[in-house]
C-alpha cells in the first residue's frame, strides 16, 4: 500500500509540477485523501522535489549550458536570482511565522487556489474552443528581457507559494502579459523553477535531517521509485506542456482546474454534514 501511495504522489507531483494545475494543491488534496502527512514524511518530499528538478535538467540542459557558455547568455543568471528574490522572501516569512503549515494543510485553500489559477489561464490564453491570438510583433525575447520583468515573473512565482495556484500557469501567463514571447515565457518560468524547486528541497532536506529517524530499507525501495516515476512523468508533462503552449493551448488546462476546484470545495462540504 506504501508503494502504491508513493507512485500516485510521484506521479502527481511529477505531472503537476509542470503542468498549470499545481502540485502543491494536488499533493495537498491527495495527501488527505489516502492519508499522506507530509510533516512526517520530509523525506519522501525531498526524493519527489529531486526527481522533477532533475527533470528540468535534463530537458533544458543545453539551454542551460548555453547560458554558462555564451557571454550574450550570462546575463540570464542575474535575471533568473532576481526573479528568485520575491519566492525566497515570501517562503522564509511563512517559515518563520509557522504560516506554512497553516496554509498548507487546507484543502480549502487549494480548490480555490485552482479555481484562481483556472479564470487565470483563461484569461491570459483565451477560451480554449476558439483560435489563439497569434504572437504579438512587439514580443520581447528572452535574452532582452528587463529586470522589471523579471521581478513581476518573480512576484507571480512568490504568490504561487499558495496551494493550488500553479508555479507554472502564474510565470507563464505572467511573462505573456509583459510581453515575452510564450516560448521564451517558459523557458524562463523553468529556469526559475531551478532555484525554486531546489531551495525548496534544501529546506525540507535540513527539516528531514533535524528530526531524522531510521530510514528500513522498504522505505529507501520506496523513494527510488517515488523518484524515479516523479522524474520521468515531469520530463515528459514538461515536453508535452511546451507543445501545447506552442499551439496557444493553456486554457484547456482551465477546465480541468474549474473540475478539481469544485470536487475539492465539495468533498470539504460534505465533512460538515
Amino acid at each position: 500500500m506504501e508503494f502504491l501511495k508513493t507512485i500516485i504522489l510521484a506521479a502527481a507531483q511529477g505531472v503537476a509540477e509542470f503542468l498549470p494545475v499545481s502540485s502543491s494543491g494536488h499533493l495537498l488534496v491527495l495527501g488527505q485523501w489516502f492519508g499522506f502527512d507530509a510533516e512526517k514524511n520530509l523525506t519522501l518530499n525531498v526524493v519527489l522535489h529531486a526527481g522533477t528538478l532533475l527533470a528540468i535538467l535534463v530537458y533544458y540542459f543545453n539551454k542551460i549550458l548555453s547560458i554558462l557558455i555564451y557571454p550574450r547568455r550570462r546575463r540570464l543568471i542575474g535575471l533568473v536570482i532576481a526573479g528568485s528574490v520575491p519566492a525566497a522572501v515570501v517562503g522564509f516569512s511563512l517559515k518563520l511565522g509557522d504560516l506554512d503549515e497553516k496554509i498548507f494543510s487546507s484543502p480549502w485553500v487549494a480548490g480555490v487556489g485552482f479555481l484562481f489559477t483556472g479564470i487565470m489561464l483563461i484569461t491570459v490564453f483565451g477560451k480554449p474552443w476558439k483560435k489563439p491570438d497569434d504572437e504579438k510583433s512587439d514580443a520581447v525575447v528572452l535574452e532582452k528581457m528587463s529586470f522589471k520583468q523579471a521581478v513581476l515573473i518573480g512576484c507571480a512565482q512568490a504568490f504561487a507559494i499558495l496551494p493550488g495556484v500553479s508555479r507554472s500557469g502564474s510565470t507563464i501567463s505572467c511573462g505573456v502579459l509583459t510581453k515575452l514571447r510564450k516560448a521564451d515565457a517558459a523557458e524562463f518560468s523553468f529556469l526559475l523553477a531551478i532555484p525554486a524547486i531546489g531551495g525548496a528541497a534544501l529546506l525540507e532536506f535540513l527539516e528531514a535531517v533535524k528530526n531524522s529517524g531510521a530510514i528500513c530499507r522498504g522505505e529507501i525501495s520506496a523513494m527510488s521509485i517515488g523518484f524515479m516515476v516523479a522524474a520521468v512523468t515531469g520530463y515528459v508533462s514538461l515536453a508535452g506542456l511546451i507543445k501545447v503552449l506552442q499551439k496557444g493551448r493553456l486554457g484547456w488546462f482551465s477546465l480541468y482546474l474549474f473540475a478539481a476546484a469544485a470536487i475539492t470545495l465539495a468533498v470539504e462540504c460534505v465533512k460538515y454534514f
